[in-house]
């Protein structure tokens, strides 16, 4: 998967893919997320998991998606740097873009096939054949 690799050039923002763990402190548990954008200081050292991403992205499967879509999104929210989760389902080409807003409620953008996805926390925008 493509993340703006481009876009993120010259800013601290920087991407993992699957191989590195996300820490949850608040409810003292780790996951895999398949990608993860930090741009938190904290995190640019870091090289056993992160705390402080900014966007997650999971890609949906038949033994991941309801983990991914309930209780991990839940945990995830316990981040207050987070402010973008986005579930694609490749099955179904379609995106699911949860923003965090100015009063910290998470407001969902769905985008059918063949439209472009705006990650405004990392300030890229993709096609859907390139995620």
């Amino acid at each position: 998967m493509l993340i703006c690799t481009i876009e993120l050039k010259g800013k601290p923002c920087r991407p993992h893919a699957a191989e590195m763990k996300l820490m949850v402190s608040a409810v003292d548990a780790f996951f895999y997320p398949d990608v993860m954008v930090s741009c938190d200081e904290r995190d640019a050292k870091a090289d056993l998991f992160l705390e402080h991403p900014t966007l997650i992205i999971e890609v949906l499967s038949d033994s991941t998606a309801s983990d991914d879509m309930g209780l991990k999104f839940e945990f995830y929210r316990c981040i207050d740097e987070l402010k973008e989760y986005v579930l694609v389902d490749p099955e179904r080409l379609k995106i699911w873009l949860y923003r965090k807003n100015k009063a910290c409620e998470w407001v969902l953008h769905e985008y059918p096939n063949r439209v472009d996805v705006l990650f405004e926390s990392v300030g890229c925008r993709l096609t859907q054949e390139d995620i």
